[in-house]
């Protein structure tokens, strides 16, 4: 390991740590991110959602969006079908465009791809320290690469996918529950 990735592998833990210090059990609206808004931001928002019942956080809100979405879509066959495996429900989900005001009322946006970080943060400075790659809040492997988009490919990749999201969201939604707590 060269000393850059462990400084900036420290860095961003610091960041994390940061972030979620100062937010503290303040966090009342998260906002997760991808491309296009039909694959991994929904299905992990309906995660969340569906984690969150018959918990004792009151007045969350959870919702998502996407860089290049194209408003109104629904979500992809394959995500729904995935999602429905895991008793989530994407059919009445519809792809929203990102915009300042969605960035501005979130606490806290979840990525998935650090170049979804970059961009954001690049046109919206004003929100790059609420901005968090969803995989920090993995367990396991890597906290710094992506969640692969499972766009077009196989269902066989969209369950990988939701895995994935899974291992991130269910560590979220502990340290929601921990937050809440105290």
């Amino acid at each position: 390991m060269s000393l850059l990735y462990l400084f900036l592998n420290r860095y961003e833990w610091h960041k994390v740590f940061s972030v979620m210090r100062n937010l503290g059990n303040s966090v009342r609206k998260i906002l997760f991110i991808c491309a296009g808004n039909i694959c991994r931001s929904p299905m992990a928002e309906g995660l969340l959602k569906k984690l969150l019942l018959n918990t004792p956080i009151d007045s969350m809100e959870i919702g998502s969006a996407g860089l290049i979405a194209l408003p109104g879509n629904h979500a992809s066959f394959n995500a729904v079908r995935v999602a429905q495996e895991n008793s989530i429900n994407l059919e009445e989900h519809r792809a929203r465009l990102v915009t300042s005001d969605l960035l501005a009322s979130a606490d806290l946006i979840l990525v998935m791809e650090p170049r979804h970080r970059q961009a954001l943060a690049s046109r919206h400075p004003e929100a790059a320290e609420k901005i968090l790659l969803l995989r920090q809040f993995a367990r396991y492997g890597s906290q710094e690469r992506g969640i692969n988009d499972p766009y077009g490919l196989s269902l066989e990749a969209y369950r990988f996918c939701f895995q994935d999201i899974s291992e991130c969201v269910e560590s979220l939604h502990e340290w929601l529950l921990a937050a809440a707590r105290n």
